[in-house]
């Protein structure tokens, strides 16, 4: 089994607000990292919903998500496959004070990578981890200034 990839922040925000930017999947978009995120079958955020993602950098990749927890704003689970592996992603919404969220993502990780060239999937997925709430935070900060 590979290992657990985790990474958390901390957000000047509730809750509510902090999964507002988390599920706004544009946010990945326009950086030259994913050219897609999108919803293939089911309502956004519901179980059994399913998402792609075309990863262009640090590997190209797509990836096919399946919502296998969702309880916004406080949880979401997905099960991504990609390349020969498959990740069970978590991400956790927790209040710490009333205005302070502490958001935490962790990914287990099963598979042996198919990718064309040898990968090293842990660092590919601590990318991806880190650049998903860190986008996610970049995407709170526009959505303060605007209200």
């Amino acid at each position: 089994m590979l290992p657990r990839v985790e990474y958390s922040v901390t957000a000047p925000a509730s809750p509510e607000e902090v999964w507002l930017a988390f599920s706004d999947l544009s946010r990945l978009l326009g950086r030259g990292i994913y050219s897609e995120a999108v919803w293939t079958e089911g309502p956004p955020w519901q179980v059994g919903s399913r998402l792609r993602y075309v990863v262009l950098h640090p590997l190209k990749a797509t990836v096919s998500a399946v919502v296998s927890l969702s309880e916004p704003p406080l949880k979401v689970g997905l099960i991504n496959h990609a390349l020969g592996i498959t990740a069970q992603q978590l991400v956790t919404f927790s209040r710490v004070k009333s205005d302070t969220t502490r958001v935490i993502m962790t990914m287990d990780f099963v598979g042996e990578s198919m990718a064309p060239t040898p990968i090293d999937v842990g660092a590919a997925l601590r990318f991806y981890t880190h650049d998903a709430l860190d986008t996610m935070l970049d995407r709170l900060k526009e959505n303060l200034k605007t209200h």
